[in-house]
């Protein structure tokens, strides 16, 4: 039987070939031929944080900051949210500094709560960056409103947690004029 780890870091590494396209080079392995000895094996290659091997990981990175930025902005408490963030993140971010920063959001009246049930749709497949930060960019196509995001995730103790989080609204195509948000980084 294959340990879950193995498996989810070869899903990861197919899913980054497939993201690659075909200008990368492609390598086979074949089986020994009968009666002749396996090569010993070498040293694994160090590899990057796992990142979401399938949509429905991705959709929940997305989903689940979404509402807890929806808990925040309806009630005005940006804990949870800092929280959930990067050493980083909540080094450069108290919950009064995210307060401040998402007033706009807040006072807009955005309802964000439809994050729950409509699926993201992803601008590009997720991605890591060279400070191996995972990339989600995308919009969620609510009405009258869409939800616009650009959230980053760093690996902590093998959890993705928010390193930067970016959300406007806009109207959707023949909705209404409304305000937007802002991006908040964390340290790089």
């Amino acid at each position: 039987m294959i340990p879950m780890r193995t498996v989810t870091i070869l899903l990861a590494a197919m899913l980054a070939v497939c993201a690659a396209g075909p200008g990368l080079a492609q390598t086979q392995t074949q089986a020994p031929a009968p009666g002749k000895k396996k090569a010993a094996p070498t040293a694994p290659a160090p590899t990057a944080p796992a990142w979401p091997a399938n949509a429905a990981q991705a959709i929940y990175l997305a989903r689940s900051t979404m509402m807890a930025l929806q808990q925040a902005v309806e009630t005005g408490n940006f804990t949870v949210l800092r929280d959930m963030g990067s050493p980083g993140f909540r080094a450069q971010n108290t919950a009064a500094d995210l307060a401040i920063r998402f007033q706009a959001l807040r006072q807009s009246g955005a309802d964000l709560t439809a994050v729950a049930v409509v699926a993201p749709q992803l601008s590009t497949p997720p991605f890591l960056d060279p400070q191996e930060q995972l990339h989600l960019v995308g919009l969620f196509p609510t009405q009258p409103l869409e939800i616009d995001f650009d959230l980053s995730f760093e690996n902590v103790d093998n959890r993705w947690r928010i390193s930067a989080i970016g959300v406007t609204t806009a109207p959707a195509p023949k909705g209404q004029e409304v305000g937007d948000g802002e991006k908040v980084k964390g340290a790089k």
